[in-house]
C-alpha cells in the first residue's frame, strides 16, 4: 500500500494558513478586491459596487495602506488593461497591469498576500473568455493563454492564482 500523499502548500505562510483555517468571522480571513487600471493617477467609482473603485497603481498602493490599517492582509487583483485584442496579450504580458501591480505591491508591502484573477474576458477586444473563431470559442488554444497568464502572475510574485474563467469544460 502506497503512503498517503498530503500536500503542504496551504501551510506555506501564516497568512495562507489563516485564510484556510476553520471558518469564523475574522479580519485575517477577509480578502479585499481591487481593480487596477493602467491610467495614471486614476480613481473611477464602480456604480454597481459602492465603495469599490478602479484605480491606478499609485492609488492602489494608498488603498492597500488603508487595508492594512484595518487589519486586512490579503487582496485580490483584477486588471483593467489599456489595450485589448483577440489574443488577450495584455493578460499575460510581463509588463501588463496585473504583473506591474503585483511587483509594486510586493516591493512596498512584501507581507501582503496578493491573489490574482485569471480570466481573459477583460483583456479580449470582443469581451469573451476565450479565442473566438467563426463565432465559436476555441477551448484548447484558450487554455494556452490562461496558462501563460497564470505563469506570468506567479513570475511577478503573486501568492495565489485564482482562475475565474467560466467557459465550458474548464
Amino acid at each position: 500500500m502506497e503512503p498517503l500523499y498530503r500536500p503542504r502548500r496551504l501551510r506555506g505562510s501564516q497568512i495562507i494558513r489563516d485564510l484556510a483555517a476553520e471558518t469564523n468571522v475574522d479580519k485575517r480571513k477577509l480578502i479585499m478586491p481591487h481593480f487596477v487600471i493602467e491610467e495614471k493617477s486614476c480613481r473611477q467609482g464602480i456604480s454597481t459596487m459602492p465603495g469599490i473603485e478602479r484605480v491606478s497603481i499609485e492609488n492602489l498602493l494608498l488603498d492597500i495602506e488603508s487595508d492594512l490599517n484595518l487589519g486586512i492582509k490579503s487582496i485580490l487583483l483584477f486588471g483593467i488593461p489599456a489595450v485589448k485584442d483577440e489574443n488577450a496579450t495584455s493578460a499575460w504580458n510581463e509588463h501588463g497591469i496585473v504583473q506591474s501591480a503585483v511587483r509594486a505591491i510586493k516591493k512596498n508591502y512584501p507581507e501582503l498576500c496578493v491573489i490574482t484573477d485569471v480570466c481573459l474576458c477583460e483583456y479580449m477586444s470582443h469581451g469573451h473568455c476565450g479565442i473566438v473563431h467563426d463565432g465559436k470559442i476555441l477551448n484548447d488554444p484558450t487554455l494556452d493563454l490562461l496558462a501563460k497568464t497564470a505563469v506570468s502572475h506567479a513570475a511577478a510574485g503573486a501568492d495565489i492564482i485564482a482562475p475565474s474563467d467560466m467557459m465550458d469544460g474548464r
